[in-house]
């Protein structure tokens, strides 16, 4: 017998070494900029509630505070292009790597509906402060949608315990501080309401690449 894997889909964790310092700095840096001409100027039909968003261009601020926040999505990103394409350093060195990145401070009763990343090859959110701890388990969490619309048309115990990577269903996470979570750009995903007295921090990024070696990001 001899089992082959097919449409596994990839969902990197990271965690910042470093995230019991970094994280209260960038939650005091971003909330200090909330008012004063950040927010980005399109209203989207996924966010509902008290949801701010600033424009997409934070990857490219010069703000020291930022820095080591850029270095490490961008590590973070290049790792796994790197691992689960195969390609060597020699091809790396070739790649320009190009970002939309933005911050959201969520208050209480904000959520963002069901939605993707078009025109990226990877996109990922970072957390900052996750806000304050909720008695349900469900309050505030990410949920990524299994890209297979068909997969779970029908179930019995033939296919209701199939273990990764061929499982089929929903996935939720919880957002913690310092942590990465970095995904395919196509696939669905949502963030339950959430409803903590304190503002949650989260950046949100999105990825594409070329092979433009005369221009690079970084």
């Amino acid at each position: 017998m001899q089992v082959h894997t097919l449409y596994a889909v990839p969902l990197v964790e990271f965690r910042h070494p470093d995230a019991a310092s970094l994280c209260p700095d960038l939650k005091a840096f971003f909330l200090a900029r909330e008012d004063d001409g950040h927010r980005d100027d399109i209203e989207r039909d996924t966010q509902f509630g008290r949801v701010y968003e600033s424009r997409f261009d934070l990857f490219y601020w010069k703000d020291p505070e930022i820095q080591p926040l850029v270095s490490f999505v961008h590590g973070a990103v290049a790792r796994t292009v790197a691992q689960l394409n195969g390609y060597s350093q020699e091809a790396m060195d070739q790649l320009r790597f190009e970002y939309h990145a933005w911050y959201h401070i969520t208050r209480k009763g904000g959520f963002q509906g069901a939605h993707n990343h078009p025109n990226a090859s990877w996109s990922g959110i970072f957390c900052v402060d996750p806000g304050e701890p909720a008695d349900d388990p469900r309050e505030g969490t990410v949920r990524f949608y299994d890209p297979r619309g068909n997969a779970d048309y029908y179930a019995d115990p033939g296919n209701q315990n199939l273990k990764e990577p061929f499982r089929h269903g929903g996935t939720q996470v919880q957002h913690e501080a310092g942590k990465l979570w970095l995904f395919p750009s196509y696939l669905l995903h949502e963030v339950f309401p959430y409803f903590g007295e304190s503002p949650r921090v989260i950046v949100a990024f999105n990825a594409w690449l070329s092979s433009d070696s005369d221009r690079k990001f970084y």
